[in-house]
């Protein structure tokens, strides 16, 4: 599975936690969500933005446009401004475009503004919110339930990120008492982490059965990969079909969390995840492997599930008359 950048996961974020993500920028204010599903794509360039949220407040509906970027670059506010006046004229509604910046960077003049010079003088201006996330550093390492859905990014805020940086990550997340958010942050701070460290020392820190008894399909990036081998079990046909197509999605994500827990995963341990045919079976076994201590005690695991069920006087049932 391709590793998500962190543009990718920054959309992946605010698309499941878009009420976090906007509590920040308007801590005050009252509104609805209507949608966060508006077609993002713009006209110009065939450029697409980050994220349009159109919500219903007091004055009528309004979008808020998000941009989001590693670190400041000179050419940030001219593409809000052309985002910006790009969506109002595609949905005819008012927009708040604003920039959500993850790294502290050199001040490159004001970063909220862009102006049109003509002869020396400012002919227009925009101006839009700038969201430092870095200011947010002490508020999510403090664990609180409002800023807790950024702990991920602690690994990129922080400018020399380290295991004792990491291990707080993960016990931040550890404090999310829903198991499925819980596993959502941690399918977010892999791919993170995998940028800064090693395989070994994310594996040493993140061994526990975070991701157990979740719905695998709400996952980010676990729960496309699911889909997308059920549609391709559809298309080439099988006459199972969509049974077969989610035993092989169950197969690709226990070899998935195999590897993030001990790294690659042997042939053996693959072609033993393959034997076993029986869903239910799979789902079970993920369970008991996430469990294990280690690939070995992983690889016992399967090799016990592959086996021939034997009877109570120790014969197996495929011998018995």
């Amino acid at each position: 599975m391709a590793q998500p950048t962190i543009d990718q996961i920054l959309k992946e974020m605010a698309d499941h936690h878009v009420q976090r993500f906007l509590s920040i920028i308007f801590p005050k204010a009252k509104y609805q969500v209507i949608s966060t599903q508006l077609d993002k794509e713009l006209t110009i360039r065939t450029r697409v933005t980050d994220m349009v949220i159109r919500l219903k407040t007091g004055n009528g509906d309004r979008l808020v446009h998000l941009e989001f970027q590693l670190r400041y670059t000179r050419k940030i506010p001219e593409r809000l401004f052309v985002y910006s006046g790009a969506l109002t004229a595609k949905y005819q509604l008012r927009v708040a475009s604003i920039l959500v910046l993850i790294k502290r960077s050199r001040k490159l003049g004001d970063l909220g503004t862009y102006t049109s010079e003509v002869f020396g003088q400012t002919a227009n201006e925009f101006t839009f919110p700038v969201i430092h996330l870095w200011k947010l550093r002490d508020a999510i390492l403090s664990g609180d339930e409002n800023y807790r859905v950024f702990a991920p990014l602690l690994l990129e805020i922080e400018p020399k990120p380290n295991v004792k940086l990491l291990r707080r990550v993960r016990e931040v997340i550890a404090l999310e008492t829903n198991p499925q958010r819980r596993a959502e942050l941690l399918s977010f701070t892999i791919p993170i982490a995998r940028k800064h460290f090693g395989l070994r020392v994310i594996q040493s820190i993140f061994k526990e059965s975070d991701m157990i008894n979740v719905e695998w399909e709400k996952l980010p990036y676990f729960g496309e990969a699911i889909k997308e081998k059920r549609k391709e079990a559809l298309r080439e046909g099988r006459e199972e079909g969509r049974e077969e197509g989610e035993m092989l999605a169950t197969q690709e994500m226990l070899v998935e969390l195999l590897s993030i827990q001990f790294g690659q995963a042997p042939l053996r341990t693959v072609r033993a995840i393959r034997a076993i045919q029986d869903r239910r079976r799979l789902k079970a076994m993920t369970r008991k492997v996430m469990k294990a201590a280690s690939l070995a005690e992983a690889h016992k695991l399967l090799a016990e599930s592959t086996s021939k069920p034997k009877s109570r006087n120790g014969a197996s049932w495929s011998k018995r008359k």
